[in-house]
């Protein structure tokens, strides 16, 4: 009885390949492209809406900047003590930009940082200004009028911190 023998011989490199298998996240290239391009143009976008909001809150910022130069000099300060409508108009004026603030969405960490910023300003003008037209003058209070610049310095250092 023969018995028979097979013997297979391999050559080094002269191995089947075993099938290539697409991995299911991978996108074909053209279709990579596209995502490419859609993720770049709505970076952009995101980008530049970013600036425009920003642009916005600086601008609020800008008209506050005005407002408290106007709330610090002595003839407002008398004006808003000594006549209601003047202290109505300025807190409107303070109020408005509030609102303006509010129209600007935060949706990004840098834009809710500046919006939170200059809202914690104006709020503060609007409690110098309260505390400016609810002060009550007095004989010994006359040398406030003085050093006014002082005074102011003093309550916005308290209530903008």
């Amino acid at each position: 009885m023969k018995k028979s023998s097979s013997n297979s011989h391999t050559y080094h490199n002269d191995q089947t390949t075993p099938p290539h298998h697409t991995n299911s996240t991978q996108l074909p290239p053209q279709s990579q492209s596209k995502s490419n391009a859609a993720l770049t143009i709505q970076s952009t976008y995101r980008a530049h809406r970013i600036r425009t909001l920003y642009r916005k809150i600086s601008t609020v910022d800008f008209e506050a900047d005005q407002l408290q130069r106007l709330i610090q000099l002595q003839d407002t300060v008398d004006a808003v003590r000594t006549n209601h409508l003047e202290k109505l108009r300025m807190n409107e004026a303070l109020m408005n930009l509030l609102l303006k603030l509010d129209s600007v969405p935060g949706i990004d960490p840098t834009v809710r940082e500046a919006r939170r910023k200059v809202t914690r300003r104006i709020v503060g003008l609007q409690e110098i200004l309260d505390s400016v037209s609810e002060a009550k003058v007095d004989e010994c209070d006359l040398w406030s009028f003085n050093n006014w610049d002082q005074v102011i310095a003093q309550m916005e250092e308290t209530v903008c911190r």
